[in-house]
């Protein structure tokens, strides 16, 4: 062939080579690209949502206050509608649901994006166990890490017992890859020491908050203690298991003066801001420093551990008047939104829509599907 049949060749093959490498490595390329975006999305969308759930939170301690000042003035706000005080407290009530409803919003938005963050990821292992390529660890561990961001979401946004599930669901299979690893004398749980996994006691941390918002939801919407008590046992079991990893021991044996004295609040007094589990950034970071401090209340990881202890103890104790009194935790929603699970649809797995019916891979594993819409 002459000089100018090759070059005719080669430009006639240049969209085969385009296609080629378009459904091929650059898919993965698009895909992962594609997922960053969604990702970077999230977390500005995120940042929103935090600013929104902090303005209802300092509403709904307005209205508690708004509240305590009718009782101190012998007022009841709901038989006596045109007392100054009742007006105030049914003008913050008003503003209370607004922001919450607001808040909530918000954060079913960051949900989204992160399940469509998911989708992409998971587009990108598919993409690369057909080409029969090796699935990345920092893929696997980024799904996992996506997942987890998703739960979190999906509990601030109302849908607590779907986010528990998908919590529960993290745990149950970081928890049988442990036992493998452990029967193998390996350590598989850790591999890639150039990435970040998310820690173990970061799901657990985000799940034992969910399940404490779950039964304080539950018990303020009028449910029998059959059905919020077992899911509030759940968080207390979770946070005592917390407990004794910080403590060195075993908190089973830890009375609540010595609860008190490492500081927490008494069974008594109302709890403050601490039921929660650390934030995304310092889950990853910072897996289970007991030296860094809260930045909320200063208080170190082990202290708001033993602290969030006490409060589970203290909805389980406190009566429905006390309770009134005693704030939502910062990050809860106000109630749960409809499309959430019922405690009992699942029996032996507790509330929610189901488990997540995948997890990360494995080394060779199957590819997983996204978990779901998640609002």
């Amino acid at each position: 062939m002459t000089r100018s049949s090759w070059l005719w060749l080669a430009w006639i093959l240049c969209p085969v080579f385009g296609l080629s490498f378009h459904y091929g490595p650059g898919q993965l390329w698009l895909a992962r690209d594609r997922a960053g975006e969604k990702i970077e999305e999230a977390i500005r969308l995120a940042g929103l949502a935090e600013t929104k759930q902090e303005s209802a939170y300092q509403v709904q301690l307005e209205l508690i206050e708004a509240r305590r000042l009718a009782f101190v003035g012998g007022i009841d706000w709901q038989s006596q509608p045109d007392h100054a005080l009742s007006i105030a407290v049914r003008e913050v009530s008003d503003r209370q649901a607004e922001a919450y409803r607001q808040a909530g919003e918000a954060w079913g938005e960051v949900t989204e994006q992160y399940t469509e963050a998911i989708q992409q990821v998971v587009k990108t292992l598919q993409a690369a166990d057909s080409a029969g390529e090796a699935l990345a660890i920092s893929d696997q561990y980024l799904l996992e890490s996506l997942r987890w961001a998703e739960a979190r979401a999906m509990v601030r946004s109302g849908m607590v017992f779907n986010g528990v599930d998908q919590f529960q669901a993290l745990l149950d299979v970081r928890i049988s890859e442990m036992s493998v690893s452990a029967d193998s004398g390996s350590n598989s749980s850790q591999t890639g020491s150039a990435t970040s996994r998310l820690p173990t006691d970061a799901i657990r941390e985000e799940l034992a908050a969910a399940q404490y918002i779950g039964a304080r939801l539950l018990r303020e919407e009028g449910r029998s203690p059959e059905i919020w008590k077992p899911v509030a046992n759940a968080a207390r079991q979770q946070y005592r298991l917390l407990a004794e990893r910080e403590l060195g021991g075993d908190a089973g044996t830890l009375g609540t003066a010595q609860l008190v004295s490492r500081g927490t609040d008494s069974p008594s007094s109302p709890p403050t801001d601490s039921v929660g589990a650390t934030k995304s950034g310092e889950a990853v970071e910072a897996s289970s420093s007991s030296s860094s401090s809260d930045e909320t209340g200063h208080l170190t990881r082990a202290e708001r551990i033993q602290r969030n202890l006490e409060q589970v103890l203290n909805l389980e104790q406190s009566s429905a008047e006390q309770l009134e009194g005693i704030p939502l935790p910062r990050q809860a929603p106000m109630a749960r939104r409809p499309g959430d699970g019922e405690p009992g649809d699942r029996p032996g797995k507790g509330p929610g829509r189901g488990p997540m019916q995948d997890g990360p891979p494995g080394d060779g594993a199957g590819i997983p599907g996204p978990f779901g819409s998640g609002w």
